[in-house]
């Protein structure tokens, strides 16, 4: 807990250099408007009865419960909200070693901006998340569901193919993909731009060329402008050299509607970070307001930075260890002064035991004085020796 104490006070030093306000939303949410976002999850949502029989989920999502809210409470679609926060999501994970039904998640959430920047502002701010505990190597990969939604409109695929197409795209089953698309009655460009949509990644230049190269409709060439617009925000901030384009990216997250990114790490098999745009979730519950936002799933950030070794080297969590034959007044009138003053110490009986790494100093408290390493202080002399080691503890 103090690892992830470090690290959630760095990202939300990030967030609040961002002009993001803190906040945190319900635990339990409505069934059915997650069913709704959510289908593919409905079956791992951990539900419960609520007292009026209504069925409520676990939050598996941060995202609409905080959209929800903001639509209720601030009922004006122009005006700009920026939200950051650190909670738990209840929802399956895996990673190398570890796995769960619920993680610490940590994002951001820009409501009321619809540009291209506002995109790219977002995906800074989750790779400065990972640079401020000191990871430097990564990867940003781009793609946009606007592309992939105008693709399918230019083929005029019913609402199961293409759901359909996108299930495969996001469990990365090619072969099914290629299955469905090639029991399609498509030909010549309209069957290719099909066909390539999967291998659709890689380096940025290349592949935008490709991707330009495939456009069946004017909405496909829109999307490819913002995205283009976006790379370019995050050219000026000093990241293009990270960005990659996927256009193969699909989500369980139903509410994406353009931008969508993916930030991963090494050599790791996830992504530690995601997140993209959804201009059309706001209207559900009031006011329209375009939104960008990311989650970044604190379980697999501390897993990848315990086997890579950036945790800091856990020192002492306390200043003094005080232990006493027999109670005296005046011990306990020192012990509450100086926790008063905020220093960590504690007092316990001889006979008892405690972890000495867990603290900077150790004393014996005998007729009103402290002895330690080989002195003997008084109250004021211990509690200069206290002010001394008041920085060395995490």
């Amino acid at each position: 807990m103090q690892s992830y104490g470090r690290i959630q006070d760095r990202v939300i030093s990030v967030m609040l250099s961002h002009g993001c306000k803190i906040v945190q939303t319900p635990s339990f949410e409505d069934y059915d408007s997650y069913g709704t976002y959510f289908p593919s999850l409905r079956k791992e949502m951990i539900k419960t009865i609520d007292s009026d029989g209504s069925v409520l989920v676990l939050r598996p999502d941060v995202t609409l419960p905080l959209v929800k809210a903001a639509a209720i409470e601030f009922p004006d679609g122009s005006e700009l909200l920026k939200y950051g926060y650190v909670t738990t999501v209840f929802r399956n994970y895996y990673g190398m070693t570890s796995h769960g039904r619920d993680f610490l998640q940590a994002g951001v959430e820009v409501l009321g901006d619809p540009t291209p920047e506002c995109d790219g502002e977002v995906i800074v701010t989750a790779a400065e998340f990972l640079e401020s505990v000191g990871i430097e190597s990564m990867r940003i990969d781009l793609g946009t569901v606007a592309y992939m939604d105008a693709l399918f409109e230019a083929l005029e695929l019913s609402e199961r193919q293409a759901d359909e197409l996108r299930s495969c795209m996001e469990k990365r089953n090619l072969v099914s993909f290629r299955e469905i698309a090639e029991s399609l009655p498509l030909s010549g460009k309209r069957r290719t731009a099909l066909l390539e949509l999967p291998s659709l990644f890689g380096p940025y230049g290349p592949t935008m060329s490709r991707a330009r190269s495939l456009c069946l409709n004017g909405q496909m060439d829109q999307a490819l402008d913002r995205i283009s617009r976006v790379y370019e925000y995050l050219a000026s901030a000093g990241y293009e050299k990270l960005a990659h384009q996927d256009f193969g990216f699909a989500s369980h997250m139903g509410y994406y509607s353009d931008l969508v990114f993916r930030i991963y790490v090494d050599d790791a098999l996830y992504s530690l970070v995601s997140g993209g745009r959804y201009d059309k979730l706001s209207e559900q519950f009031g006011p329209a307001r375009p939104a960008c936002g990311f989650g970044m799933n604190m379980n697999l950030l501390y897993e990848y930075m315990t086997d890579s070794g950036l945790l800091d080297e856990e020192g002492p969590s306390f200043q003094l260890a005080v232990s006493y034959d027999r109670f005296s007044k005046n011990l306990a009138a020192d012990l509450t002064r100086w926790r008063k003053k905020g220093y960590r110490v504690m007092g316990y009986r001889l006979g008892n035991t405690v972890d000495p790494s867990d603290y900077a100093a150790m004393a014996v408290y005998r007729d009103g004085s402290y002895e330690t390493g080989g002195e003997i202080l008084s109250p004021d002399e211990m509690e200069k020796k206290l002010e001394a080691m008041k920085s060395c503890c995490t």
